[in-house]
């Protein structure tokens, strides 16, 4: 998505959306995750901010995105924010968020994941094992990309033997919104399998 699609969209509707979310609508223009979690995208912010009446409770804030469940991703109108707030869908109160995300762009990275009082987290994500499923059109190119992205500890060489014989099990140990994430990011999705 372009830039320009954005401030429109600011001076349109009267947002100031934070610098992090809007290189994040760049990239994704939303983007729905395997554990719930939603982000919406530029066309249906406003229609989800006004039926959640973010502007009344909370009108220095934006709604980013939800868990799919009771909570709401809230962020504040200032550019240079990087804080998300997760709080109740019933009462919004930054005061008392259930969970409070100091980096939107590190918790992404992480594959969003919400924690629960012990550190848990409360959706219970399964750590699963990566497979590659299927060949990357770029061939060996392709292959180069996912060894960087996943930050593989295996040659090249390696990384092509097993690619010959598919499915072939990359990584232990990863969720698979993070997974889903890096492949998204390196527009691969469809490619890997957690199990």
């Amino acid at each position: 998505m372009k830039v320009e699609k954005i401030n429109t969209f600011e001076r349109e509707y009267k947002y100031e959306l934070p610098l992090v979310y809007k290189e994040f609508l760049c990239k994704y223009d939303g983007l729905s995750l395997d554990n719930g979690c939603t982000f919406y995208s530029l066309e249906e912010l406003d229609d989800v901010n006004k039926e959640l009446q973010v502007d009344i409770y909370q009108p220095d804030t934006v709604a980013i995105g939800n868990d799919g469940g009771d909570l709401v991703f809230l962020m504040k109108q200032e550019e240079e924010t990087k804080t998300v707030y997760l709080v109740d869908a019933g009462d919004y109160d930054l005061e008392t968020p259930y969970q409070i995300i100091q980096d939107f762009n590190e918790w992404l990275e992480k594959g969003c994941e919400i924690e629960d009082i012990d550190g848990e987290d409360i959706r219970g994500v399964d750590y699963g094992d990566l497979y590659l499923i299927k060949m990357p059109k770029e061939g060996v190119k392709g292959l180069v990309t996912i060894k960087r992205a996943f930050n593989l500890e295996m040659s090249t060489g390696e990384l092509l033997q097993k690619s010959k014989n598919l499915p072939t099990k990359l990584l232990s140990n990863i969720t698979s919104s993070k997974a889903d994430i890096i492949a998204e990011k390196i527009g691969m999705s469809g490619l890997f399998e957690i199990r």
